[in-house]
This record gives C-alpha cells, structure tokens and sequence, in this order.
C-alpha cells in the first residue's frame, strides 16, 4: 500500500460486482462464502484509505443493466470513503488511470464532458446519482 502511494497506483474497488455474487449465489454455502470475501474486501478497502491508497472508480460491470454504476459509488461511500472522494475517484482519477486526464474529467474548452443532472447534491446523499434528471454528451442532450 506505501509502493502504491508513492507511486500512485489506483485501486479500482469494484464493490458491485463482489456484492452481485453475493446476492446471486446458487447456494446458501456460496452466498456465505461470497460474503465472506465481501466482508474481506471491505477491510482491505479500509486500510487503503487509511494508507492514502489512491482510488479510482469502476464496477465490473458485466452483469448490470447500463446506468446502474451508481451502486459502486454508494458502496464506496457506505464502506467509509467521502462522497466528495468518491466522486473524486470516478470523475477525476478515473481519467488520469486511464491517461486521459487532458481529454476528459474536467469541464473546459476542448475536453469531452458528459454532463448530468440529478434531484440533491451527491455530497450529502450520494443515492441521489441513481436519479439521472439531464444528460448532455459533448454538447448534444440525450435527455432532459
């Protein structure tokens, strides 16, 4: 965790997925063992945050339908990351993870911008991400 610090090497949570098998298990023996890796995955989150770990957002999403990615923030939330740094980790540290950090993630000239919209602020209800009022991608609106 000090060598991912100082070198700044994100981890990627991707609580959703973890908690998908956990939920989806074929057996009571499987759903216990599916939660038990659960419970383990949030203890090591813990000490990552603890440790400075940088995080970057992404949910491994194979299994879900499209426009369910909120989950993942609110599970980094609910395992006792911020929500301003939950945010952090999708919108800004998920473009630098990928090196695109001069092409998307900020709103400024030149860059592509997804924008949203959605009913309260995320920083003091991280839920209200699910409730997508307006979304406008490089200029064009898809929804209002």
């Amino acid at each position: 965790m000090r060598v991912m610090r100082e070198r700044q090497i994100y981890a990627v949570p991707t609580f959703t997925i973890q908690e998908y098998f956990a939920t989806h298990a074929s057996s009571p023996d499987e759903a216990a063992e599916e939660h038990r890796l659960l419970d383990y995955h949030v203890q090591e989150f813990h000490r990552q945050l603890e440790h400075g770990v940088p995080m970057a957002a992404g949910s491994d999403v194979g299994p879900f339908p499209h426009g369910t990615q909120a989950r993942e923030l609110e599970l980094m939330v609910e395992y006792g990351m911020k929500p301003l740094e939950a945010l952090k980790a999708d919108l800004l540290n998920g473009a630098r993870l990928l090196d695109w950090e001069h092409e998307i993630g900020v709103l400024k000239p030149g860059y592509n911008a997804d924008v949203i919209a959605v009913p309260g602020n995320p920083l003091e209800d991280i839920r209200v991400l699910e409730r997508v009022s307006f979304v406008m991608k490089a200029g064009v609106i898809y929804r209002r």
